[in-house]
């Protein structure tokens, strides 16, 4: 039997201003919160008690994205810089990644099936573009500049298609390797959000 929620079972406190993003790492055993305190938390669910505190960025962190292996932690801050960060101790995994000359809107890792460990992610901004990067030796890969205005939501798809929302009424659809696809129009204003069917390709041997 599932009882349902009627309570409130506990608060997590800690960030001293506005909680902008919170994720969930993969394996479900941590909580990642980001904040305008320019912050980054990691927090233990089954304690509900704070485990690491990520210290770096230099204003409001926006967004959350977690490494399919739950491994790495990767965080974009309206100070216009990438962060990747180690969740078991909280440190930060080299420099940050810079590229952008607007704020970060969104990040999205390749997804495991197509390479483990996973070896980029996907980040966009308010300058109209989409970044690829490679996180193993933190450089930048590959800029896709086809947008016309801030690009919104950013998202790796399990085929290996990357499709990128916009302000400009359009969504884009990539390769990785920068190799512009499709373009897909009919919205009458912004696109804010996208969401796949599924985030793997799932295939049948015989």
């Amino acid at each position: 039997m599932v009882k349902p929620i009627t309570r409130q079972s506990s608060s997590l406190e800690g960030h001293s201003e506005a909680v902008l993003n919170v994720a969930f790492s993969p394996d479900s055993k941590v909580l990642a919160s980001a904040s305008g305190d320019t912050t980054v938390r990691i927090w233990d669910i089954q304690t509900e008690t704070p485990v690491n505190t990520c210290e770096g960025h230099k204003n409001w962190v926006l967004f959350l994205a977690w490494s399919p292996d739950a491994k790495i932690l990767a965080s974009g801050s309206m100070d216009n810089t990438i962060r990747l960060w180690n969740p078991q101790t909280g440190e930060a995994i080299g420099g940050p990644l810079r590229g952008h000359t607007k704020w970060i809107t969104s990040l999205s890792w390749e997804p495991l099936h197509a390479r483990s460990p996973s070896k980029y992610l996907a980040s966009s901004s308010k300058d109209c573009t989409v970044k690829i990067w490679n996180v193993t030796n933190q450089t930048l890969e590959v800029s896709l500049s086809s947008h016309t205005s801030s690009v919104t939501k950013v998202i790796w798809g399990g085929q290996g298609l990357i499709y990128s929302a916009s302000e400009d009424r359009t969504i884009k659809v990539w390769q990785p390797d920068g190799q512009f696809v499709r373009e897909l129009k009919g919205h009458g204003h912004w696109v804010n959000s996208l969401c796949l069917h599924t985030d793997y390709a799932l295939r049948f041997f015989f």
